[in-house]
C-alpha cells in the first residue's frame, strides 16, 4: 500500500469522490487494525478541542492510528487553535483525515500543510464535462467506457457525480467479468431518470410547438431539473430522429428504418412516426443550436446568460 502522510485535508463538492476518498481510508484502517479500526468524528457535534485531546490521547496499540473528522466546514477559523496546535505536534504512527463539503478555513490549510500534511480540493464536474468524469471514474473501478457508453450514461442517470457512481458500480457488478462497458449495455442495466421527460420535452421540439416545449420545459424545472442535465437526453433525442429522418430520405421503406434504429418497438415507431412530420435540416439545425447553449454554458459565448435563460432561448431557437 502507498505510504500516507500523517494528515489530509479533503475538500470540495465533488461527493462522489470525496466519499470514495473516505472508504478507501476506512478500508485501509480495517485491514490494519480490524473493525472499527477507524476513529471518527462529526464536526457537527465535536469541537476542535476534542479532537486534539483525541490526538494526544496515548494509545497503547501497535501499528499506525487512523482518525477521520466529517464536515470540518462547519467549524469557525476562531475555534481552530487547539486544532493546530495539536497538528503541529502530531504523535507519531497517526493519521489524521479532515473532511469538507465545500469550502474550508485557509487557516486550516495552512495548519495541515505545515504538519507535513496534504491538501486535496475535489471540484465537481460541469455538466459538459461528465461523459469524461464518468471515463475517469469508471476506469478506478476497473471498467473502460466508450465515449458513447458515458454519454448514454449521463442522459439517463443525470448529473449527480454520486448517481453517476452508483450506476458505474454497479455496472462493474452486472458486467463481471467482462470490463468494457458499451451504450447497450448503458442502456440494459441503468435505469432512466430525466431521460423520459427530456424526450417528451424533444418530442414536442421536434413538432415545432413552441408553448408546448416552453411549457414542459418549466414543469421539469418546477421538478428540480437543471438544463444542464436535459441537454443530453435531448441531443439524443434529436441525433435519433435525425437519423431516422435521413434514412427516409434515402428511400429506406418505414419497416427497415425501425429495425436500423434498434430500439424497442415502440420507441423506434415513435421516432420514425416523429421523422416523417420534419426534415432533416430542420433538425440539424437544432443540433448546431444545443451546440451553441453548450458553448454558452462553458463561458464561451459572445452573450453571457444565466443557465435558464441561455436554455430557453435555445429551446425557442430551436423550435424555430
Amino acid at each position: 500500500m502507498p505510504e500516507l502522510r500523517r494528515a489530509y485535508l479533503v475538500s470540495g463538492d465533488d461527493d462522489a469522490k470525496i466519499d470514495s476518498w473516505r472508504a478507501r481510508v476506512r478500508r485501509r484502517a480495517e485491514e490494519e487494525r480490524g473493525p472499527g479500526g477507524l476513529e471518527t468524528f462529526d464536526a457537527g457535534s465535536s469541537e476542535p478541542p476534542e479532537v486534539a485531546a483525541a490526538l494526544a490521547a496515548l494509545s497503547f496499540d501497535p501499528g499506525t492510528r487512523y482518525l477521520l473528522v466529517d464536515h470540518v466546514e462547519a467549524w469557525k477559523p476562531a475555534a481552530l487553535a487547539p486544532l493546530e496546535s495539536a497538528l503541529a505536534a502530531l504523535p507519531p504512527d497517526t493519521v489524521l483525515v479532515l473532511v469538507a463539503r465545500g469550502k474550508v478555513p485557509a487557516a486550516l490549510c495552512k495548519a495541515v500543510e505545515k504538519a507535513g500534511g496534504e491538501v486535496r480540493e475535489y471540484t465537481a464536474p460541469k455538466p459538459w464535462e461528465l461523459p469524461k468524469w464518468c471515463v475517469e471514474r469508471g476506469r478506478e473501478l476497473g471498467l473502460q467506457l466508450s465515449s458513447e457508453a458515458a454519454k448514454e450514461l449521463v442522459a439517463r442517470a443525470g448529473t449527480s457525480p454520486g448517481r453517476l457512481s452508483r450506476e458505474l458500480e454497479k455496472l462493474v457488478l452486472a458486467l463481471h467479468p467482462s470490463e468494457n462497458v458499451t451504450a447497450a449495455d448503458v442502456e440494459r442495466f441503468v435505469a432512466g431518470d430525466a431521460a423520459p421527460q427530456a424526450y417528451d420535452l424533444a418530442d414536442a421540439l421536434i413538432a415545432g410547438n413552441l408553448s408546448d416545449t416552453l411549457a414542459l420545459a418549466e414543469e421539469l424545472e418546477a421538478h428540480g431539473e437543471r438544463p444542464g442535465r436535459l441537454i443530453f437526453p435531448i441531443v439524443r433525442r434529436l441525433r435519433e430522429v435525425h437519423r431516422a429522418a435521413a434514412m427516409l430520405d434515402a428511400g429506406m421503406p418505414e419497416q427497415k428504418v425501425r429495425e436500423a434504429l434498434k430500439a424497442p418497438p415502440w420507441l423506434a415507431k415513435r421516432t420514425v412516426a416523429r421523422a416523417k412530420k420534419t426534415d432533416v435540416a430542420t433538425l440539424e439545425r437544432a443540433l448546431c443550436v444545443f451546440a451553441d447553449l453548450e458553448t454558452e454554458l462553458r463561458g464561451g459565448g459572445d452573450v453571457q446568460l444565466d443557465e435558464d435563460t441561455a436554455f430557453s432561448l435555445a429551446l425557442a431557437r430551436a423550435v424555430g
